[in-house]
């Protein structure tokens, strides 16, 4: 049996986008809710509510404080929106893109007075949200002959519900082109849903049973199987793997499986691996002559002289080709082996393509490198060597008298009977993840199993790809030797991952005391803080306690994968809740203000805020110091605003520092002082060294007068009198 499977099946972008947001807020503080189921999909809906997220049905049923509500995909009314914010909740509107810009076209048309009809089924979310936002001035339609009621008016819109089918959404637009002077048609049903339409009766016209996976109240699921059914294809809608009948597939020679936009990857996978279950069986030949060459060799290994009946018996016919060969070596006195025979050989060369194999008989054996390993390698020589004894098995005889062998057969049946009884003996199985696929890891435990995304962990996973290269123990949920299509393994660490994480847990809770210095992991950066991973379970780093200083964004100080050591500020073993600290463990803006800096020191700060009464400059980050306004200059200040401005750097002097009170005060008029009196004393030193020694007798500068006006400037007024009035001149009355 051939299955098929639609291209486009699953998840849509707009519910892949819901989940998402819905996904990156569980983590967030408070308690979540979505308003109505998030997707019409009762294995999602379990899903989110493991992470936090329940439904409820209306807003009055939210009570509690600090609560958020996630608007689903199909959207709700602008009513709803608005009486959310009034209660005070947080809002994550998933509203899938597409069916907003149906609000926003209703709204439109509401206002320019059309009368409006939506294509769409009047008790569906996505309806019922539509006509929130046109008031309910809108009449829904769901059947062609409804129109046929609709009077004659004047103007007329029509929308559609996004996920409803396209070819019934134009036949009642063609009806109402009769009803109005002017009609305005929007195709607003979703190109994902006509796509995913249109793959799936493609398929139906090659399959003779066609599986449609999807919710009961999936509204899109309900049209792909109506659509699947108008091919008169038998059709059948499933919502998991176990609905699924083995007597569904009798007589069917090819199936296809096709999903609505609400139906996640895994669940699709988990049905195609049931599907592949009830195939034919595969050759058992080969398995079956593998365990009878062994048992022979064990009985001829007990008594080598003694003919084996049963060994005989096991032998069978062989084809002529192979007859003759064995014709061929017996006459040489050499035994040949024959196809399907486990045998032992020595290594003899190794290409990048092939391995030649001494298997004891006239011809070498040949190994190519699609069968030397159960994994796949670019060459040969990374699992064998020349000299290594290997044990292969016979395949055929090829043209040229060689003989065509494979390892990776007998490797693989090895494996599979170990894996078979941990299987059935419930025990675990180390492994390696190798590989993504979609869907889920692909795990090398001896040869390749699937580990569905499903049953990575306890809990939904979102990067894949971060597990390949991890070696982890596993337990085997599915073995199908006999498996033609998919993993004849499948593994699941969930159960593992629970038990793992319940012990981690209970020894964290057990430890974990305040005051503790731990290690921890920031796993996740949050606007408020950070949650670090303590081994066993995450603890919240506030924003406040990251550092003494302001900090804008945790991501400044912080990168997701960063191991840091971190205080343990209280445990509330109760709520489960572990806070934690950063700067605890640093030293405080005062501690290095106190070893930093003294009283008298010169030190340079910026203006970080004014006050009628001074200035406050920060000196450290975190540490301001006063300048009083009648340390801010050598003048009086009438505001300080006039001296200095904020975000100005200054010098300012420490005048003392107060450790206990936590205070420090400047002045940057005595740091001025003390710099003008530096630069004057450093001038009048370079003064005194410019300045050099003469043995030569200095000759004093004389002065030279030149009128009796210079000669008044230097001489006392009596000395002036007598210099001025001649000898020979008497006075007389």
């Amino acid at each position: 049996m051939q299955i098929h499977i639609v291209k486009n099946a699953g998840f849509c972008a707009g519910v892949k986008r819901a989940l998402k947001l819905a996904e990156n807020n569980a983590d967030e503080s408070g308690i979540w809710y979505s308003l109505g189921p998030l997707v019409h999909n009762n294995a999602v809906i379990d899903h989110l509510k493991a992470k936090g997220i329940n439904p409820v049905d209306n807003l009055e049923q939210i009570t509690e404080e600090n609560s958020g509500i996630i608007i689903r995909s199909h959207g709700v009314s602008s009513d709803i929106i608005k009486a959310a914010e009034s209660k005070g909740c947080k809002i994550v509107d998933a509203t899938c893109p597409l069916v907003s810009k149906v609000h926003k076209i209703v709204q439109s048309l509401l206002q320019e007075q059309y009368e409006i009809y939506i294509y769409g089924d009047i008790n569906h979310p996505e309806v019922i949200g539509i006509l929130g936002w046109c008031d309910n001035k809108a009449t829904v339609i769901n059947q062609l002959q409804q129109v046929e009621n609709i009077d004659k008016r004047h103007k007329i819109a029509l929308v559609s519900q996004t996920t409803k089918d396209e070819n019934k959404f134009y036949e009642i637009a063609q009806a109402l082109l009769t009803k109005a002077e002017e009609i305005r048609i929007f195709n607003t049903i979703c190109s994902a849903t006509r796509t995913r339409v249109e793959q799936t009766v493609e398929v139906c016209r090659q399959v003779d049973l066609m599986l449609v996976i999807g919710d009961k109240q999936s509204s899109n699921t309900a049209t792909l199987t109506k659509e699947c059914l108008s091919t008169g294809t038998k059709t059948i809608q499933i919502e998991k793997a176990d609905d699924i009948e083995p007597e569904w597939f009798e007589g069917v020679s090819n199936a296809g499986i096709t999903a609505g936009a609400s139906t996640p990857d895994w669940i699709i996978k988990e049905v195609l691996d049931r599907m592949t279950a009830y195939e034919e069986k595969e050759n058992q030949g080969l398995n079956q002559a593998m365990e009878e060459q062994e048992i022979q060799q064990n009985q001829e290994n007990e008594n080598p002289n003694a003919l084996q009946p049963e060994a005989m018996e096991n032998q069978g016919v062989q084809n002529n080709e192979e007859s003759f060969a064995t014709m061929e070596a017996e006459m040489a006195d050499i035994a040949s082996p024959g196809k399907g025979d486990v045998i032992k050989g020595t290594v003899v060369q190794v290409k990048d393509d092939e391995v030649m194999v001494d298997v004891g008989g006239k011809s070498e054996g040949l190994i190519p490198l699609r069968e030397i390993s159960t994994q796949e390698v670019s060459s040969a020589k990374e699992v064998v060597q020349v000299g290594d004894e290997i044990e292969v098995l016979v395949l055929k005889w090829d043209d040229d008298g060689n003989i065509l062998l494979s390892k990776k057969k007998v490797d693989n049946k090895r494996a599979m009977d170990k894996l078979e009884v941990s299987f059935n003996e419930g025990l675990t199985v180390p492994g390696k993840v190798i590989g993504s696929v979609k869907g889920g890891l692909l795990v090398d435990i001896g040869i390749t199993s699937f580990l569905p995304a499903s049953h990575i962990g306890d809990g939904f996973v979102k990067n894949l790809d971060e597990y390949i290269g991890r070696e982890m123990e596993f337990k085997i949920i599915e073995f199908n030797r006999n498996k033609r299509r998919g993993s004849q393994v499948v593994v699941s660490r969930k159960e593992l991952a629970s038990e793992e994480k319940a012990r981690r847990k209970e020894a964290f809770w057990n430890s974990i005391e305040p005051g503790q210095i731990r290690t921890g992991k920031v796993k996740r950066i949050i606007d408020y803080g950070a949650f670090l991973d303590l081994g066993g379970y995450e603890g919240l780093l506030h924003i406040s306690e990251l550092d003494y200083k302001r900090i804008p964004h945790p991501s400044d100080v912080l990168q997701e994968g960063e191991e840091i050591e971190v205080y343990v500020l209280g445990v509330d073993r109760e709520k489960e809740r572990v806070s934690l600290s950063r700067k605890k463990l640093m030293k405080s803006p005062w501690e290095i203000v106190v070893e930093k800096y003294h009283e008298g020191d010169i030190i340079q700060g910026k203006v970080v805020r004014i006050a009628s009464f001074g200035a406050f400059v920060e000196v450290e980050p975190g540490v301001d110091g006063l300048v009083h306004i009648s340390q801010l200059a050598n003048f009086r200040v009438d505001k300080p605003e006039n001296v200095v401005k904020v975000d100005q750097e200054v010098n300012v002097k420490v005048l003392s520092i107060d450790s206990e009170q936590k205070r420090i005060s400047l002045s940057i008029k005595e740091a001025q002082d003390d710099v003008d009196a530096e630069e004057v004393e450093a001038y009048m030193q370079k003064q005194e060294q410019s300045e050099t020694p003469s043995d030569e007798p200095v000759e004093p500068e004389v002065a030279e007068i030149n009128d009796t006006e210079e000669v008044a400037e230097i001489t006392e007024p009596e000395e002036a009198e007598e210099l001025a009035a001649p000898d020979d001149v008497t006075a007389t009355e």
